[in-house]
């Protein structure tokens, strides 16, 4: 059975919105105004010299980069992300692939940070940087029977088959709440939170056959 938290999710904590960008300064050239980013299908311009904060499972496309110099057409800019590919350079030609238009499954990425750049040729004109945080669980308080039970990531509650269970809230460092899904899992027993698709925090249910509200 799948729940979604709905209005009554409590979120906590210091998480960021997806595509959500932080004052903190890399290094740069002059010249960057902002790079539009798509996350998730929202749109967001990050300034030059700052990060973009995205969550393992989400999807980002780098759309276009704007320069302070009126003379550098955005058509003329190209991003690159070190370390995430976007097709094979031909022989000879310097690895500056561009990577405007590309989805970037986060999901499938190895590491957690990547310097974007943007340059006008083989001339850098300035960089952001890409970090991708892993969804965190902390823990859910559920009601047994209408009781609150506050139960930490990798707990469990103990339950008769005759209880009904229902999800109150949860503690994520996931800001959107509509995001987040519940799976229920009577015959394993136990409760499954995922951000697009992904599992990432479970509570054990150690009796079968509760009903779920």
């Amino acid at each position: 059975m799948r729940m979604l938290l709905g209005a009554a999710l409590v979120v906590l904590g210091s998480g960021l919105a997806a595509g959500a960008t932080t004052r903190k300064t890399v290094a740069f050239k002059r010249g960057l105004g902002h790079v539009v980013v798509k996350v998730n299908g929202d749109q967001t311009a990050v300034p030059a010299g700052e990060t973009l904060h995205v969550y393992r499972g989400d999807n980002v496309v780098f759309l276009a980069a704007d320069s302070r110099d009126p003379a550098l057409r955005p058509a003329s800019l190209t991003i690159d992300i070190e370390g995430i590919a976007a097709g094979s350079p031909e022989r000879g030609e310097r690895d500056y692939r561009d990577k405007r238009g590309v989805e970037i499954a986060t999901a499938s990425l190895e590491s957690k940070a990547y310097p974007v750049t943007v340059r006008y040729g083989e001339k850098v004109v300035g960089r952001i940087k890409l970090v991708v945080a892993e969804p965190r669980f902390d823990y859910a308080v559920v009601l047994v029977n209408g009781r609150p039970v506050t139960v930490r990531a990798g707990g469990k509650v103990n339950l008769k088959p005759s209880d009904a269970v229902r999800v109150q809230s949860v503690r994520t460092n996931i800001p959107d709440p509509s995001r987040i899904e519940v799976d229920a899992l009577t015959d394993g027993g136990s409760l499954r939170f995922k951000y697009r698709g992904r599992v990432f925090g479970e509570i054990r249910m150690p009796v079968s056959g509760a009903r779920s509200i």
